[in-house]
């Protein structure tokens, strides 16, 4: 009787507090689901969700403890059905009872951490239920400001009066694809998408920063009028529309692309059809040499990122490394579209710049099912930030790289030392360079990392007292070779005794030395190395790299480093590490089975 009255009080304060309250519902993209489903989230948001889904003839999982039948009660009151039982007190008989209830059509709703935690740990055994009953399971989030969160376990949330609510759905999680760290994964991530699309400071940074891309687009239009019209359209987020809901990756450079060539693998193997967007010239010229179905990243507009996502309509998206463009990932996570990252770096610069939209990019990225950094330096930055990654390694070194062409040694007479390539060279780096190779003896094959600067480098070359040829030109033995093409430096080095890195001398932070070091070819850095500063520290170990600053320390560096050469292993930087993490991050994100 005392718990009918409870009850029934607990009805009437409920439905009072929940009209007041601005409710948001978020649903997924695709993914529809029918009346039998398990519906799955955290112990310490069950209160709103009982008002908002209430009289819906859900069946609710809950304990058989003195506050459990307190909540049984209310539940009646506001529609529910219940399942006695928890993982601690008739846990195997209340799992036959909700598998029955789903046979027969019904919905069940569970709190996988209850009823007593670890707070939002999925428990073992909970993802067999679906998979008996043969139903999906709907992941839940819900986030409410202002709140009450009571100092439980749970953090038991209770919205105050005239609250924005926000509830949001996750996509059916087929039930064979479920598993605990799925589940884990699934509900989080719309946790951290209530949480985004509710919390007052992301909202305040998103609206500031589309209302400056508003003020901006003029200007971008103008400029895009001097880009090729392919180009244009794709920046406008104009793309074919004959994908079937794709994987879509996206990196920015050309070298961020190549990392992602590992994910290719395993969505070609598998038959998923997938889509690529880029951000450089080189990039998409790759893309379409490789024949890879891709396009120009769109702008970060709302215009041009609504087009680009109405048309493509991914079913998840990869990201490469720190690529964030804030309309474009906040519009990516709030439509619910699964996200994970690969290859996540970010320096102490760029740790510096996303701490002043901290809410809006940590918010953000905790949506993401999974991010995979690269290095401890990077997960201890990112987390610094409130973002919890996992250390993976780089997946460059996953990647098979080709050997050079065997015409292009006929190119190149080879010096006294040997041969030099030296690639994605910024201004003020080839100077040093050819003094170093002319000092020790090298032939020196320069690969500028833009092509406007060719003509420059040459007449560095020319005043440096060498006789510069063009790649494109096709010379025979030359002394000094400009490369003036774009997508073969990866192959070049094969060919090379010694590789030089561009942007470590001059203050760029440094290009990949997995390319040289995947061949076996020791290599030569500058010290505005930190993009890449656990690679070179471990190389260096391994005696196949040396940092230097000075034209006089290279040329030391490059004698000490042929010195060693023969001496030196195969160099491995975690790429089986690399690609088991991938797998598993493809799974979280209901990928891959």
């Amino acid at each position: 009787m005392k718990d009918d009255t409870a009850g029934s009080a607990g009805r009437i304060v409920l439905s009072l507090l929940g009209r007041s309250w601005r409710v948001s519902r978020l649903k997924p993209p695709t993914g529809l689901r029918g009346s039998s489903v398990l519906f799955a989230m955290w112990h310490g948001v069950q209160l709103p969700l009982m008002y908002t889904h209430r009289k819906m003839g859900i069946q609710l999982l809950i304990s058989r403890s003195r506050d459990g039948s307190l909540v049984s009660s209310l539940g009646r009151n506001m529609g529910f059905g219940a399942i006695r039982g928890s993982s601690s007190r008739g846990g195997a008989s209340a799992a036959r009872e909700i598998v029955r209830v789903l046979r027969r059509g019904y919905p069940v709703a569970i709190t996988p951490d209850g009823p007593k935690g670890p707070p939002e740990v999925v428990k073992k055994g909970v993802s067999l239920i679906p998979r008996k009953a043969g139903v999906p399971v709907v992941p839940y989030g819900v986030s409410a400001f202002p709140a009450l969160h009571l100092k439980s376990w749970d953090r038991f949330t209770i919205p105050l009066p005239f609250a924005k609510v926000v509830v949001s759905e996750g996509r059916p999680i087929p039930p064979e694809r479920c598993t605990q760290h799925t589940l884990n994964a699934a509900i989080n991530a719309e946790a951290h998408r209530a949480e985004l699309v509710a919390s007052p400071a992301a909202s305040v940074v998103i609206s500031l920063i589309k209302t400056v891309s508003l003020i901006l687009s003029p200007l971008v239009q103008l400029a895009l009028l001097f880009r090729p019209k392919a180009e244009r359209r794709e920046r406008r987020g104009i793309v074919p529309e004959n994908f079937s809901r794709p994987v879509w990756l996206h990196g920015s450079s050309l070298g961020e692309i190549k990392g992602l060539l590992p994910v290719i693998e395993i969505l070609k193997a598998e038959t998923i059809p997938f889509f690529i967007t880029c951000s450089t010239p080189a990039a998409r010229e790759f893309l379409e040499r490789e024949n890879l179905p891709g396009a120009f990243q769109p702008i970060d507009t709302p215009a041009a990122v609504s087009r680009f996502l109405n048309k493509l309509k991914p079913r998840a998206l990869i990201l490469a490394e720190t690529e964030f463009w804030p309309v474009l990932l906040h519009e990516t996570v709030s439509k619910g579209i699964t996200a994970g990252m690969v290859n996540a770096r970010l320096s102490e610069n760029s740790a510096a710049r996303y701490r002043l939209i901290k809410p809006l990019f940590s918010r953000t990225l905790q949506c993401f099912r999974g991010i995979l950094s690269r290095s401890q330096a990077d997960s201890t930055r990112f987390l610094k930030l409130g973002v919890a990654t996992e250390i993976a390694g780089d997946g460059k070194a996953a990647v098979k790289s080709e050997p050079a062409d065997p015409s292009w040694i006929k190119m190149i007479k080879r010096g006294t030392g040997g041969i030099m390539v030296a690639g994605s060279t910024r201004s003020g780096e080839e100077k040093v360079l050819l003094e170093m190779a002319r000092n020790a003896g090298l032939t020196p094959v320069i690969v500028p990392r833009h092509d406007s600067r060719v003509a420059e480098v040459v007449a560095l070359a020319e005043k440096a007292g060498f006789k510069p040829d063009l790649w494109s030109e096709n010379p025979t033995d030359s002394s000094c070779l400009i490369v003036d093409v774009r997508g073969i430096l990866a192959s070049l080095y094969s060919i090379a005794d010694i590789a030089f890195v561009g942007g470590t001398l001059a203050p760029v932070g440094g290009h990949n030395i997995l390319e040289p070091l995947a061949h076996g070819v020791p290599v030569i850095v500058g010290p505005e190395h930190f993009h890449f500063a656990d690679v070179v520290k471990v190389a260096s170990r391994n005696n196949i790299c040396r940092v230097f600053t000075t034209a006089e320390g290279g040329v030391a560096a490059i004698q000490e480093l042929l010195s060693l050469k023969s001496e030196t292993i195969s160099f491995n930087y975690g790429g089986e590490l690399f690609t088991g993490k991938l797998k598993t991050l493809l799974q979280k994100m209901e990928i891959l089975q």
